[in-house]
């Protein structure tokens, strides 16, 4: 078997490496960072376990996956971020992706755990990411749940700074239409201004900042 690490932080990529190869009998780790790097890998070999963090240099370690699953859907993937929300969480989950580490419970105890259930094909997730997981599918005022496909894509542009016109070139829609996608989304969640709006995206995750960059994509599914 064959295992990949893609951590942008070289220390954190040696550490996840270093454990790897120690404790887990697997013929050759590789070890990449950032995510064009690890797709190059990926595309050369077929790795069994991938571990990833989620904000990476090149491409995005969601987007990553996404790629890596739709190559070979049979792939274990384990991502270790500290962007730990609903937004994240719910696009994980959907995505395929079998495991889940926050990086603020990142012990050795949490990542052997990891490690040994998601290289095996299991799912993991750690105690904070379980936690807000079972509050989205609680909450029946959960975003996603009241909220359409197109509402959802007028919220998140608008709280990335796009203007009405703007969204809308982005959307093919007017600016009509947008002005109502927003109010109704606004209405929906309770939001009194574009302020807030913002505010909740952020909070959410729906959007998220690295250096000036939104790196979340737009989209969004109802289930």
């Amino acid at each position: 078997m064959k295992a990949l690490i893609v951590e942008d932080e070289a220390l954190v990529r040696e550490l996840l490496a270093s454990i790897v190869n120690r404790e887990f009998e697997f013929d050759d780790v590789k070890e990449a960072g950032d995510g064009e790097a690890a797709w190059a890998l990926f595309q050369k070999e077929s790795f069994d376990f991938v571990v990833l963090d989620l904000m990476l240099p090149k491409l995005d370690g969601l987007s990553l996956a996404r790629r890596m699953l739709e190559v070979k859907p049979d792939i274990r993937i384990l991502v270790i971020s500290s962007e730990c929300d609903d937004y994240t969480l719910r696009e994980v989950t959907r995505s395929g992706i079998l495991g889940f580490v926050d990086k603020q419970e990142m012990s050795l105890e949490v990542l052997f755990a990891a490690f040994n259930n998601v290289s095996v094909g299991d799912v993991y997730y750690s105690e904070h990411a379980q936690k807000i997981i079972t509050g989205m599918w609680e909450n029946p005022d959960a975003y996603y749940k009241i909220l359409s496909d197109r509402e959802f894509q007028v919220l998140r542009l608008i709280a990335q700074g796009h203007s009405n016109a703007s969204a809308g070139a982005a959307l093919d829609i007017s600016e009509f239409t947008v002005r109502r996608h927003k109010h109704n989304a606004m209405k929906k969640l309770n939001l009194s201004d574009e302020a807030s709006l913002v505010r909740f995206a952020l909070a959410k995750g729906v959007v998220k900042f690295k250096g000036g960059l939104d790196w979340t994509e737009v989209t969004h599914q109802k289930h």
